[in-house]
């Protein structure tokens, strides 16, 4: 199966060590955060406000124990909210990896639990070269916080799917230059 797999690399133009970095695959497990946010009213249909949270994921296996700082703008016009941001998920090794992310559209302000997406967009260490994304349903309106003006956790099962492809260097630093 090895010789195939070499013998296929090398027809196809492929570095048998590029080859045997890349890795693929889909994952599952939960999110759970505690976060704080920042508002402004703008009279009564209208309220802005920026989040930051610190998580953790639990899955079963890709983003394993990873832990996650995540912030953003959140947005309500007449009931109906909507946010994006960025999440910066360490592992215990301490490589990174960064989502954009974003409710998928608009939803009720007062629902139980929304959609959300991730995508990929940057990695160091044997994270680099990552694309591919995530989905969530947040349930951060169904729990109470003792500061609930300003204070939120959320849970959320997520799912997702990813492909590393390293560059030749595996290093996500820029080329140096020299004069």
């Amino acid at each position: 199966m090895r010789s195939t797999l070499v013998i296929a690399a090398l027809t196809l133009g492929i570095a048998a060590p590029a080859l045997a970095q890349m890795k693929e695959g889909t994952f599952s497990g939960t999110y759970s955060s505690y976060g704080t946010y920042k508002g402004i009213p703008i009279g009564k249909e209208r309220f802005l406000s920026a989040y930051e949270d610190n998580g953790l994921s639990l899955t079963n296996g890709f983003e394993d124990h990873m832990t996650w700082h995540c912030f953003g703008l959140y947005d309500v016009m007449n009931a109906m909210a909507q946010w994006q941001g960025y999440c910066v998920g360490t592992d215990p090794a301490g490589d990174q990896v960064v989502s954009n992310v974003a409710s998928d559209g608009k939803y009720a302000a007062d629902a139980k639990s929304y959609n959300a997406t991730g995508t990929f967009t940057t990695g160091t260490g044997k994270y680099a070269g990552i694309s591919g994304g995530w989905t969530f349903v947040g349930h951060s309106p169904e729990f109470r916080t003792a500061a609930p003006e300003s204070t939120f956790v959320q849970n959320a099962p997520i799912q997702g799917r990813y492909k590393i492809a390293p560059e030749a260097t595996g290093s996500t630093a820029p080329p140096t230059t020299s004069k």
